[in-house]
Order: C-alpha cells, then sequence, then structure tokens
C-alpha cells in the first residue's frame, strides 16, 4: 500500500496543473481502491477468513454468556471489545448465515459486508402477492308487488268462510254470536228500507 500512495503522490506531482490533469490521476486512482477493497474483501470474506472468524468468535462468547447477550467482560479478556460494533455485529450476522450467503453466490457480487448483508436481508424478505380486489355480491331484485286487480276478488261465502273461520280461535260459543249479530244486522237494514219506502199519507187541511 506504501508503494501505491508513493506511485499515487508521484502522479500527482507529475501532472499538469490543470483541472482535467489532477481529475485524471484522481478518478485512476480511485479504481485502483475501489479495485482493491473488493478484491481485499473477497479474500476476508471465505470460511475461516477474517469475517468468519470474527463472527465465529462471536458466537462462541454469546453461548458462554448464557445465549441471549455478550458479557462485556468476555470481550475485554477475547481483546477484541476495541473492535467497532457494528464490524462485530456483521460478522456475527455473516457467520450464521454463511451457508446461505453461499448459495446465494453474494460474496462475487458485492465489495462490501454491509452491501452483501443488506442484500441478504432482501433476499430473506417473502415476496407479497398484489391483494386481489373482492368482487361484488349481486343484490337479488325485488319482487315487485302484484297488482291489486291481479288479487281474486272475495265473494260473500268466502266472507262468511272466514268469519267463521276466525271464530274457531275465540273462545265461548262465537258462532252463535255471530250468526245473531248477522241476523240483528239483516233485520236493521231491512227496517231502514222499509222506512224509506214508507208512504206519508196526506192530509187536507179543513
Amino acid at each position: 500500500m506504501a508503494n501505491s500512495i508513493k506511485s499515487f503522490n508521484e502522479a500527482l506531482v507529475s501532472a499538469n496543473s490543470t483541472l482535467e490533469s489532477k481529475g485524471q490521476v484522481l478518478a485512476d486512482f480511485d479504481k485502483f481502491i475501489v479495485n482493491g477493497e473488493k478484491k481485499t474483501f473477497k479474500q476476508l470474506a471465505v470460511r475461516s477468513g477474517f469475517w468468519f472468524s470474527l463472527g465465529e468468535l462471536m458466537e462462541n462468547l454469546l453461548q458462554d454468556s448464557g445465549g441471549s447477550r455478550i458479557d462485556s467482560a468476555k470481550l475485554k479478556d477475547a481483546k477484541i471489545h476495541n473492535v467497532n460494533k457494528r464490524r462485530r455485529q456483521e460478522a456475527h450476522k455473516f457467520f450464521t448465515n454463511f451457508e446461505k450467503i453461499e448459495e446465494l453466490n453474494l460474496v462475487k457480487k458485492h465489495g462490501s459486508l454491509g452491501r452483501l448483508l443488506a442484500d441478504f436481508d432482501k433476499s430473506q424478505k417473502p415476496k407479497v402477492e398484489a391483494p386481489t380486489e373482492p368482487v361484488a355480491p349481486v343484490e337479488p331484485k325485488a319482487t315487485e308487488p302484484k297488482a291489486e286487480t291481479e288479487q281474486s276478488v272475495k265473494t260473500v261465502s268466502d266472507i262468511a268462510t272466514e268469519a267463521m273461520a276466525q271464530c274457531a280461535l275465540l273462545e265461548g260459543n262465537p258462532r252463535k254470536e255471530l250468526l245473531a249479530t248477522l241476523a240483528q244486522m239483516v233485520k236493521d237494514e231491512i227496517g231502514l228500507s222499509s222506512n224509506e219506502d214508507e208512504v206519508v199519507p196526506f192530509k187536507a187541511v179543513g
């Protein structure tokens, strides 16, 4: 790396004072750094590599601490308490999911552990299917009531039969009372008719 920095410094000094020439040097070195980081990451992200070994150590410390949280004293005893907490967490996640990460071939696709784990989390999310719209129920058509003209006209006999049937539901002797009531109604009706037809005799005034 020291030689690389030296070559960068020499290239920057030897470049013309124009912005274009300095920018070209910086762009070339940026590409060199990115490629170097990817190459280094792929070398460290293998079984028994740096990330795998750090994650394995974190798993062992977790189990020794009861399985829920790593004891801070154990981190100090293992001499890794000064390692960035996020790096420790990412390494542990890398170790515990290493088999699936290899199946997905994620190490070759990425140049950093952070992007690799983000892609891994995305691949583990279940696919959500678009909800189907419910089919609106078809309301039954209301039947129109039949016109009164379509109903059968009741006869006097029908009315009398219904009246007798209603009387059967009452206590006592309602049929006898019904017949008596009808007889009185007929008598009254005949009496009214007789009065209407009666001729009042004319009396001459003498």
